[in-house]
């Protein structure tokens, strides 16, 4: 019987670490002026820590079963962003009121890439990748799904950088991403990767005053090399969602985004579990 239970034993363990566990990260972005100063501690938090989701976190893990989530606040100060300074995010905001035409204008949305801003939240998210590994270390196998909002976008590129090669990576949600147009990754690494947001660049796209002025929608670096409908790509806030709803900041704020779950399951972007 003591031969038996040790066998028991040791097959639980082996088959334990054989197993694959499933891992959900959340990384929000910027909290709002109010906070405008502050800069991230890369530190792991088991639940979100400020509200920010607005419980789409909990909706979105929900189609993720048997997963554990961890949380990342990856808000930095505006100066990281295409705005650089709050005056010029005003500014655009309010040119923003009367600009109904739908291409592009190099006067109203802030675009201009700000590599170094951008890349300050890369070497941020690095730090947040290491933090992860410590506690996943001796885990056993792991699969990481990530959902990035806005600033949170280079952030997640750096701790992909970080666990790439140290665990497999799941699906990738990158909502309303900042920046998106300044870098990309192998996203081929991904099982599926969507980007999620206002609809711009392209001759569809939303009138400047209803299209996204915190974090102007460019599409994700490399994106476009994933096979559509099945791998990833872009997928825009539904053109018969309400316009009042719509616009500079609306657009982009998480307190808006119940369009989210308007996609359906043959819809782009409807990700399986």
């Amino acid at each position: 019987m003591a031969s038996k239970a040790l066998y028991l034993v040791v097959f639980n363990f082996i088959y334990s670490m054989a197993m694959s566990q499933d891992y959900i990260v959340f990384i929000n972005g910027y909290r709002g002026p109010k906070y405008d100063h502050e800069l991230p501690d890369n530190k792991i938090n088991f639940k979100d820590p400020t509200g920010y989701w607005y419980k789409l976190d909990d909706s979105i893990q929900k189609r993720f079963p048997n997963t554990t989530a961890y949380y990342f606040d990856a808000h930095h100060p505006i100066y990281t962003s295409t705005h650089r300074k709050m005056s010029k995010a005003v500014g655009s905001y309010l040119f923003s009121r009367f600009c109904w035409v739908r291409k592009e204008s190099r006067w109203v949305l802030n675009k201009t890439i700000n590599e170094r801003g951008f890349q300050q939240r890369v070497e941020n998210g690095r730090l947040a990748g290491i933090a992860l590994k410590n506690e996943l270390q001796g885990k056993g196998p792991c699969k990481v799904h990530f959902v990035c909002h806005s600033m949170g976008y280079a952030y997640m590129l750096g701790m992909i950088d970080e666990l790439n090669g140290y665990v497999d990576f799941g699906k990738a949600l990158i909502l309303s991403p900042e920046g998106a147009n300044t870098a990309g990754r192998d996203w081929a690494l991904f099982e599926e990767v969507w980007q999620y947001g206002a609809r711009a660049g392209d001759k569809q796209a939303d009138p400047i005053c209803l299209q996204d002025g915190i974090a102007p929608q460019m599409p994700v670096v490399g994106l476009d090399k994933l096979p559509p409908t099945t791998k990833g790509g872009r997928v825009y806030i539904p053109a018969d969602y309400p316009k009042k709803k719509l616009g500079f900041i609306k657009s982009h704020h998480l307190a808006y985004y119940d369009w989210f779950h308007w996609i359906g399951p043959t819809d782009e972007g409807y990700f399986k579990p």
